[in-house]
């Protein structure tokens, strides 16, 4: 308890530092008045009939209506876990959370002021928000941004917790330089075709001792891919067997041979465009909107089930200790195909772990590790790619409002690698068996936040090999062996 009341009086002493009840940029036509989110507005008092409703976009731009739909972006604010999370940090910090959290998963809601508390809700409380604030970020969150506020944050100058600045209206702004639309006014935004536009929601710091909790954009800005000019939209709003081509080639969409993405950007268009984006936004989660039921909630499911299992590989070696039938093995993970960390955002939540079996020559098991117990939990000793965070004092904690700092950082970095490395003895030839998996969060974790017993967290294969050795270590015989993944149009042949 002590130990929140002084995060509470820090949060108090940094709205009061940080974040002026009014703030302007230099240009003077900013509106900043949110405490501890970045977000912004050129309207003094902005409304939530501001901003147009999804389905009126569907109305012309139905194939990007239809890739929005169920995505993790329609869902950011009636996600269940998120919205218990969020409930116990409400609570926890005597309503500090609301903002912060709020500014990237109902940022409309937050800009009109119409998100609410109601500790009734759920096992933890909830929120509620009115109209399209309660459809997360929207059609119109992202065409109405004009601008961001990064350069001027307190948070190293890169973009997070919401650092764009939105300006609801008829114009929509996008990265078509002679777009026309019948319905609304446009208007070029370079912005948009850059990396740092999804890096003010995919960065998140901490209010007040500005450590970066999540750190996806600046994960990709220490990659060969920031090097080649490959941004987010280039791998995030592209079908996955593109993803899979630019990674493998690392040539952007639009310079791939044969990508076959154009086509109208929406009806009554005038004229064809040499690449249409998809708006999907697929990356790793494939739980909460076959939860949730949404419509397309299974299609998004099928859709990060491909991505996952197409962006990593395996290999392994084994070398003798001694005489007596003692092994070392070392199972390599390398990151092939994510332009950020494997796994990012909260990777000390995520969970990208080996599975490994050791089978003697008579088939009895003599080595395993990760396999999950009756309750769905890893045991110890499993090799987890992750980040370990505590909070000030040192101690372990996962609540994102916490975190001070990470004593342990174990993800793989883009075209890098990890290694697990075991221990086993054993006479004669043996089989080892490897598995990389995948889940968003621990199922602990969906216990605390949901119930026991309301949902059992699924865990993707990514990859699998299998080999024999005889007793020098030598490898005798593989079976499906990865050996890198396979090419994108070795996949789709």
């Amino acid at each position: 308890m002590k130990h929140i009341h002084a995060l509470l009086s820090i949060f108090a002493i940094s709205v009061l530092m940080l974040s002026p009840t009014h703030a302007k940029d230099m240009s003077g036509n900013v509106i900043k008045q949110h405490k501890l989110s970045e977000i912004a507005t050129t309207k003094i008092h902005p409304k939530v009939e501001d901003w147009e409703d999804p389905m009126i976009c569907g109305g012309c731009h139905e194939r990007q209506y239809k890739g929005w739909m169920g995505s993790m972006h329609s869902i950011s604010f009636k996600d269940p876990i998120f919205q218990a999370e969020w409930a116990i940090a409400e609570k926890e910090t005597g309503g500090q959370m609301l903002e912060l959290c709020g500014g990237c998963h109902t940022p409309i809601g937050v800009l009109t002021n119409t998100v609410k508390f109601d500790p009734s809700l759920g096992k933890h409380g909830g929120f509620t928000a009115e109209g399209v604030a309660e459809q997360g970020v929207s059609c119109d969150v992202c065409h109405t941004a004009v601008g961001s506020t990064h350069a001027s944050s307190p948070y190293y100058g890169s973009p997070g917790n919401n650092s764009l600045v939105f300006s609801p209206g008829n114009v929509k702004y996008g990265p078509i330089k002679d777009a026309k639309s019948p319905y609304h006014e446009t208007e070029y935004s370079e912005m948009h075709t850059k990396a740092e536009f999804c890096g003010n929601c995919h960065n998140i710091f901490h209010p007040t001792n500005k450590f970066p909790v999540e750190h996806t954009y600046d994960e990709w800005k220490m990659t060969p891919y920031a090097q080649a000019g490959i941004v987010c939209q280039d791998c995030h709003m592209v079908p996955v067997e593109t993803a899979m081509r630019v990674a493998d080639e690392m040539t952007r969409p639009k310079d791939l041979k044969d990508h076959g993405l154009g086509g109208y950007a929406g009806m009554g268009a005038e004229q064809e465009r040499s690449l249409v984006h998809d708006h999907g936004f697929v990356g790793g989660n494939a739980v909460i909107a076959p939860l949730l039921g949404v419509e397309g909630g299974e299609e998004h499911k099928a859709e990060a089930i491909k991505r996952l299992q197409s962006v990593a590989s395996l290999d392994m070696n084994v070398r003798p200790l001694d005489k007596n039938g003692t092994y070392e093995l070392n199972v390599k993970v390398t990151n092939e195909r994510a332009g950020h960390q494997m796994p990012t955002s909260l990777t000390f939540m995520r969970q990208i772990w080996l599975e490994v079996v050791v089978k003697d020559q008579t088939g009895n098991v003599v080595m395993t590790s990760g396999q999950p117990d009756e309750h769905n939990n890893l045991p110890e000793g499993t090799v987890i790619f992750r980040n370990r965070s505590v909070d000030a004092n040192g101690k372990d904690t996962i609540d994102p409002w916490k975190i001070a700092g990470f004593t342990e950082m174990n993800t793989i970095p883009p075209k890098g690698h990890r290694f697990g490395t075991y221990a086993f003895n054993t006479l004669g030839t043996f089989t080892v068996e490897a598995k990389l998996h995948y889940r968003s969060y621990p199922q602990k974790v969906a216990n605390k936040l949901l119930g026991k017993g309301i949902v059992t967290v699924p865990a993707i294969e990514m990859a699998s090999m299998q080999r024999s050795f005889d007793q020098r270590g030598r490898m005798l015989a593989e079976e499906n062996r990865p050996e890198k993944v396979a090419r994108a149009d070795e996949r789709l042949n």
